[in-house]
């Protein structure tokens, strides 16, 4: 009777340790399919779009030895327009004085007419296969403006700062509607001449509030 109990006993204790050892391996193995599904649905840089397909080269608007030319002159004035952005509000908010009301609405056109042109050049760039950078460290490195002063302006310093800035801007433009045709990117050019139109219209109304 004993032995049989015995018997019985180590019959269950095997079965135990049979379904046990199944059990680990079986959660083993999913682990490891897992792993392996997981990293298989890792999306790949050219599912994710960081990918590079020179073959589309051939659909940009520009040969390949006038673009770095042109992208230059339209990064350096996306540059400088959206630094005239700031300027503009920064002078919109803080203006004071008896001009305080025509300028401030003024000063909002401006503002708006810098973030219009900023982003069509900065599209004219995707255009002819280079990325715009609009980011602010590359505003504060390479606007070459002069720093525009905080706190409260009187309406006197503001007509002088920013008839000055545009006006160094608007002389800047000017020279790229030259380069850029002498290369043969009459579009960019045209666009400059836009421009140059908007800004030299913007100088003229205020410098007639200082003469």
């Amino acid at each position: 009777m004993k032995t049989k109990k015995l018997n019985k006993y180590l019959i269950i204790g095997f079965l135990a340790i049979g379904f046990f050892s199944q059990s680990i391996s079986a959660q083993k193995t999913g682990t490891t399919t897992t792993t392996q599904s997981s990293s298989q649905s890792t999306p790949t840089n050219s599912q994710l779009g960081n990918y590079r397909n020179e073959k589309a080269d051939q659909y940009i608007p520009l040969e390949s030895e006038k673009r770095q030319v042109i992208n230059s002159e339209l990064q350096a004035t996306v540059v400088e327009l959206l630094e005239l952005f700031h300027d503009a509000k920064q002078s919109h908010w803080n203006i004071r004085g008896p001009l305080y009301f025509s300028l401030h609405e003024a000063l909002q056109e401006y503002s708006d007419l810098y973030l219009k042109y900023a982003d069509l050049l900065a599209e004219r760039q995707l255009q002819i296969g280079n990325p715009a950078d609009g980011r602010t460290d590359t505003i504060v490195q390479t606007v070459n403006l002069p720093n525009f002063p905080a706190g409260f302006l009187s309406d006197k310093q503001v007509l002088e700062l920013m008839t000055e800035r545009i006006f160094t801007v608007a002389k800047r433009v000017r020279q790229r509607i030259e380069s850029t045709g002498k290369v043969g990117d009459e579009v960019t050019s045209n666009k400059f001449q836009d421009l140059s139109y908007e800004l030299d219209k913007q100088v003229w109304q205020f410098r007639v509030h200082m003469q």
